[in-house]
């Protein structure tokens, strides 16, 4: 594999190469989590920006909207970059690029500079996980990759589903949504000097940018970002606008592949990496992925916050047990691929069983949980992610050679966050029709008339007078508390539902995927033997 003579090239040759070696990777995490603040800085934020930038919630959206396509352009931009001038100074670049994105978020509340700032921070963030991530398969050799991709796993899956959701919802409960973006600030800066380790490591090379090309990518994630994370609200197909600029962005994306899979000259060379089986593979099953861990990190939170009512803090301090399990789960899995030996895709199956019964535990979550009882499932979750990530990027990366890794990272990225973007999507709709379904089923039972009703009212208008309530308006206020108490139980099962349903995901998904890997391998096996 070419890339590890890369790697052998720059690596492990005297003693204080394995030292800048190191702390090149701690600055590529610093990087890593960089992107993963500016990531999920509007779910917490969100609120507290609303009322100081005075932007609807719909204005607030587009913001959004323009990170996330400007962070699937990069993942497939960012590699002719990388291609053209080594990792460390594209690397470098997204990070002074993020740094000065969120630095100038806290200047101004003009709604239009906002969304540019996004944008800069989108850009910033796709090339940051691309180059860094390339960066690491280079500057370390191909034995010690589990490990060190573990690490990187741990500022670029770990801390955007755990950490930061806790450190935002705190700051943002002591302070202003402002710190969100400047805590980046000192992390940007302490990146740049440990990433100064690796030297002066650059280059040039010509190379040519598809402007056109880019240009319909651009065009194409924006829409269907806008259609992923908006369709909820018009319910999909029945709105006409919902249908139109799904039919216009999947139809840009086509025309983008088409021209990927015939004009190699000038083009972003996006599809060399499907090329490998392994990484077909891999690719199928970080779509999958993808859903599961943003699915499963949208409705925690929401779950807490919702049906629990807990604070942001809460919420996001809810999440920190299952990221500690993530990071011994990646470490775990990094150390055992490399000290045991053991194959990468032996993990997965342990890693799905994990999540799947972390799913399953919480679909048995009542309006009366709290965190103990929350607890057991998301250190299972947390394992199990641990186990399945490391193993996933091992299996889709390691085999590519070092002039198409950049590309096999941007697609790999983009995998995981489509898939995302899906997983969260297809279950706040479901919650939507879930919510509206089990409301009317239990509205049936709030029936003027009804014996065990008249009793929960009087028991109710009792309790109520026995804490100091108007005899006479006891009866009256009991009613709506009733209510009340349905709309949570709704939304319990509801969210029950959800969690089930990313169970039945991997039960479907599981021989499909299996099927799907055997297929490939009897295609290369076919062609090894015709060759």
């Amino acid at each position: 594999m070419t890339h590890r003579t890369e790697s052998e090239k720059g690596a492990f040759r005297h003693p204080d190469t394995l030292l800048s070696a190191w702390l090149v990777a701690t600055g590529v995490v610093l990087a890593a989590f960089m992107d993963a603040v500016a990531s999920t800085a509007l779910s917490i934020g969100r609120i507290d920006m609303l009322g100081d930038i005075y932007a609807t919630p719909d204005e607030l959206a587009m913001v959004d909207i323009a990170f996330i396509a400007a962070k699937l352009t990069a993942f497939l931009v960012a590699p002719l970059l990388v291609t053209a001038a080594r990792p460390t100074a594209c690397l470098r670049a997204g990070v002074v690029m993020l740094l000065l994105g969120c630095a100038a978020m806290t200047l101004s509340v003009d709604l239009v500079w906002i969304c540019v700032f996004r944008v800069v921070q989108g850009l910033a963030g796709g090339t940051i996980l691309v180059a860094g991530q390339t960066l690491l398969f280079f500057r370390f050799p191909s034995r010690h990759q589990p490990t060190v991709q573990a690490v990187f796993a741990v500022g670029a899956v770990m801390a955007p589903t755990t950490i930061t959701p806790a450190l935002q919802g705190w700051l943002v409960d002591h302070f202003s949504w402002d710190w969100i973006f400047l805590a980046n600030v000192p992390l940007g800066i302490a990146a740049l000097v440990l990433l100064a380790a690796d030297g002066n490591r650059t280059y040039w090379r010509a190379t040519t940018l598809p402007v056109v090309e880019v240009i319909v990518l651009g065009i194409s994630t924006a829409l269907l970002t806008y259609v992923l994370l908006q369709g909820s609200r018009f319910n999909w197909s029945d709105d006409m606008g919902i249908t139109g600029l799904s039919t216009i962005g999947v139809a840009a994306a086509g025309l983008v592949v088409v021209r990927e899979a015939r004009f190699r000259s000038g083009s972003l060379q996006a599809v060399a990496p499907f090329a490998d089986p392994d990484f077909r593979f891999g690719f199928l099953v970080s779509l999958v992925a993808g859903f599961a861990l943003s699915g499963s990190t949208y409705l925690i939170p929401a779950f807490a916050l919702n049906v629990l009512d807990f604070t942001a803090t809460a919420a996001g301090v809810l999440l920190l047990p299952s990221g500690a399990m993530l990071a011994l789960g990646l470490l775990f899995s990094g150390l055992l691929i490399e000290k045991a030996g053991v194959h990468p895709i032996a993990l997965v199956p342990f890693g799905v069983l994990l999540f799947s019964g972390a799913m399953w535990l919480l679909s048995g979550s009542t309006s009366g949980s709290g965190t103990p009882d929350l607890t057991p499932a998301l250190l299972l979750r947390g394992s199990g992610l641990g186990l399945l990530f490391v193993a996933l990027t091992l299996v889709t990366l390691r085999g590519l050679a070092a002039d198409i890794l950049p590309f096999g990272i941007g697609l790999f990225n983009l995998g995981k966050q489509a898939g995302g973007l899906m997983g969260t999507a297809l279950l706040q709709t479901y919650i939507d029709h879930q919510n509206a379904l089990n409301r009317t089923m239990l509205s049936t039972h709030l029936v003027r008339g009804d014996p065990a009703l008249d009793q929960r009212l009087r028991a109710t208008a009792n309790i109520l007078t026995s804490n100091g309530a108007d005899i006479l308006a006891a009866p009256k206020i009991a009613f709506p508390l009733l209510q009340r108490s349905l709309e949570r139980q709704a939304s319990t099962i509801s969210f029950d539902e959800a969690f089930f349903a990313l169970v039945l995901l991997f039960a479907v998904a599981a021989p499909c995927l299996i099927g799907a890997k055997q297929l490939f391998s009897r295609k290369v096996l076919r062609r090894n033997q015709t060759g």
